[in-house]
Formats: C-alpha cells, sequence, structure tokens
C-alpha cells in the first residue's frame, strides 16, 4: 500500500464531520484540497472529490435515516429534476472549460453562503417537521440547475437545497441539513459511477484515504449536530461555503481575465 498521501485521512474526517453536521457538500472543500494542495488535474479533482463526498454523504444519510432526521419524500420528489440536471451537467463538464465553471461556481455558492450568513444574523430558521410540499415543488427548476452544477463542478446540490428545504420547504434546519445530505448522497452516486466507469479520472490511490476518512467523520458529524445549536451549524455553512467561492472566483478570474 502506497502510504504518500496518509494526510488526506485527518482532513477528510475533519471535513466530513463539518458537512455533515451543517448541510453542505464535502467535495466543496476536497476539489479544492486535491487541486491546489495535491496538484491534481481539475477533472481529476472534481471527480475524486465527488467519489469521496458519495462515501461521506451516503454515511451520514445512514445515520440521519436511523435518527428519522429525513424528509424523504421532499428528497425524492425533487430528485428526478437533479438526475436531470445531472445530465445537462455531465455534458458541460466535458465540453466547456473547466475555468469559467469554478467562476460561475463561486459566485454562486459565494451568494448562497451570503444569505446562510444573512439569516443566521437576524436568526431566521425553519419551524416545521415537515416541509411545504406545494411550496417546493414551484423550485424544482432550482433542483435542476444544482444537479447540473454538482455533476460538473463536485458542487451544488446539498449547497442549494439545504436553503431550498429551510426556507421554501419550512422544515426545521436540522432537518434540512439531514435532507440536503440525503438528497446529495442519491445525486453523488449517479455523478460517481459515470466518472468510475466512462471517464476512468478517479485517483484512488488518493481515494482510499479520503474514503476512509469520510466514513468515520460522517457518523460523527451526523451525531453532534443534535447537539449544537442552529445558529451555529448555519454559521458554519455559511462560512465554509463562502471561503470556497471567494478562492474559485479570484483563481478562475485569475486565469481567465489576467
Amino acid at each position: 500500500m502506497d502510504w504518500t498521501y496518509w494526510y488526506v485521512f485527518p482532513y477528510a474526517v475533519f471535513v466530513a464531520i463539518t458537512a455533515n453536521a451543517s448541510g453542505f457538500s464535502g467535495a466543496v472543500l476536497f476539489q479544492p484540497f486535491f487541486n491546489f494542495v495535491l496538484g491534481l488535474p481539475i477533472g481529476q479533482s472534481v471527480a475524486t472529490g465527488i467519489a469521496t463526498e458519495t462515501i461521506g454523504m451516503s454515511s451520514g444519510a445512514s445515520r440521519y435515516f436511523l435518527m428519522k432526521q429525513i424528509d424523504r419524500k421532499a428528497a425524492l420528489m425533487l430528485l428526478p429534476a437533479v438526475l436531470v440536471g445531472i445530465v445537462v451537467g455531465i455534458y458541460i463538464f466535458v465540453n466547456i472549460p473547466k475555468d469559467w465553471l469554478r467562476l460561475i461556481v463561486g459566485i454562486v455558492v459565494g451568494i448562497l453562503a451570503s444569505y446562510q450568513l444573512w439569516r443566521s444574523a437576524k436568526k431566521i430558521f425553519g419551524i416545521q417537521e415537515v416541509s411545504d410540499y406545494i411550496q417546493l415543488r414551484k423550485w424544482m427548476w432550482l433542483s435542476a440547475v444544482a444537479g447540473a452544477s454538482s455533476a460538473c463542478t463536485g458542487t451544488g446540490v446539498a449547497e442549494m437545497h439545504q436553503p431550498l428545504f429551510e426556507e421554501q420547504g419550512k422544515l426545521a434546519t436540522k432537518k434540512a441539513n439531514a435532507t440536503a445530505v440525503f438528497i446529495e448522497a442519491l445525486a453523488d452516486i449517479t455523478i460517481t459511477l459515470f466518472n468510475l466507469f466512462v471517464l476512468k479520472n478517479i485517483r484512488f490511490d488518493i481515494l482510499i484515504f479520503s474514503a476512509t476518512g469520510v466514513l468515520i467523520g460522517a457518523q460523527i458529524g451526523a451525531l453532534v449536530s443534535s447537539r449544537l445549536p442552529d445558529r451555529l451549524l448555519k454559521t458554519v455553512f455559511g462560512v465554509a461555503v463562502l471561503f470556497i467561492g471567494i478562492v474559485y472566483i479570484f483563481t478562475a478570474s485569475k486565469k481567465l481575465f489576467f
């Protein structure tokens, strides 16, 4: 066994705890780490990040399922739109320059993160035990956008669905987090299968450490989330996603315009 990338393991544990507790996708922190720190090409960093996230989110979703925190009806209702978006996103991933994708996603997730921080500051949280399904159906187009974003950049499904479930669905914050993790896991399985069998761009020498880390971290994240205040979880979501949005915008702009 090659231990060159052993340090990915503790990083993966930390990311999985944070992501699964707060309701954002782990790939948003894995993709830039693989790209900037390990020096992987963008295609490999996105694919390996999504593969890592697939395992981590599936682990976290299983724990949330046992804890009865997932609004499965809401997630399954929006899933078809996510899958349609994934097909579009895969086409974009194969055909459009990656720096433009990074810039667009950086702007989108930066806006979402800023909005979450604003809601946290105003102490605005979801309160219902089940979603407002009628209202959610009006936003299925956003689920398609989220699927496309996730397939071509490794970021989008959880980041867009957590605020969607909480604000439009009126779902309680912790349940919105759990449901976002669940729908992210389902979406990631599809994307990873494509990367595994068609594009074949997953780095298994790194995945063995990142996957092991997220398996453990996801379980911890789901368990500790119930013991943490909603405001803290929302703030962690906002800070983490805003940081990576700024990194995406800066690095993509530097390559595209300077």
